[in-house]
């Protein structure tokens, strides 16, 4: 009979690492353009420290409010390049992890964590390049009661989350990309950001205005009907 609530999975398909290098470099933002402006956390979770980019496949832990038991266990069971991706609820009452779990993730090969909640030793963070996303921070500690499951579906952020998803983020935030959908985002995305510097030098050369991006607008305008004064 299935323990509803005390499942913990260990195994689960994790995309090749070639795939997800793939992303290395690439904004968020612009990855977020190609999937249709659907796929991003809520804007609320933020790099907790010095380090502004993440990068790597979900394993995710549904843990009970306050609690940090699974959160815990989930370290043990990680692989170097996962990112620990933690369901708390959104909860601002307690933090749900600190230094000492940053340490064991940093020595587990660990890729950082995303939490949508709380956590605390910020410090830490701020002169470490282990990266953190998270809602907010407090001293407040959390409990190890359980319940939770780890390695299942959970939302993170106003985004589901599947176990083997890649996790891309940066200083704007953070995109959840299917494996499925990867190279084909890869490519899409890199035409974005070649587009985009194709734009950055029409500014600088003064030519912004007479480029097809700022002729879009004009003609934007003119559909709508706006009246000019």
């Amino acid at each position: 009979m299935s323990k509803v609530g005390l499942r913990i999975y260990t195994t689960f398909v994790r995309p090749d690492k070639e795939l997800i290098e793939g992303f290395r470099g690439i904004p968020a933002s612009n990855i977020s353009d190609c999937m249709g402006r659907l796929f991003c956390l809520h804007s609320a979770i933020k790099p907790m420290g010095k380090a502004r980019q993440i990068l790597g496949t979900a394993l995710t832990v549904k843990g009970a409010l306050a609690d940090n038991l699974l959160f815990n266990k989930a370290i043990s069971l990680a692989q170097p390049g996962d990112v620990i991706v933690v369901n708390d609820c959104g909860n601002l009452n307690h933090s749900v992890c600190g230094d000492l779990m940053y340490q064991y993730a940093i020595t587990k090969g660990v890729a950082g964590f995303v939490v949508d909640g709380c956590v605390r030793d910020t410090a830490f963070l701020a002169n470490s390049e282990f990266p953190v996303y998270a809602r907010g921070a407090t001293p407040r500690g959390p409990y190890k009661n359980g319940f939770g499951e780890i390695n299942v579906d959970i939302s993170c952020g106003d985004q589901v989350v599947h176990p083997g998803d890649i996790i891309v983020g940066d200083e704007d935030g953070i995109v959840v990309i299917r494996p499925d959908d990867a190279a084909y985002l890869i490519a899409e995305a890199k035409k974005v950001v070649e587009m985009e510097l194709g734009f950055d030098q029409a500014i600088q050369d003064g030519k912004w205005e007479e480029s097809p991006g700022f002729q879009m607008i004009n003609k934007l305008v003119e559909q709508k009907g706006f009246e000019i004064i």
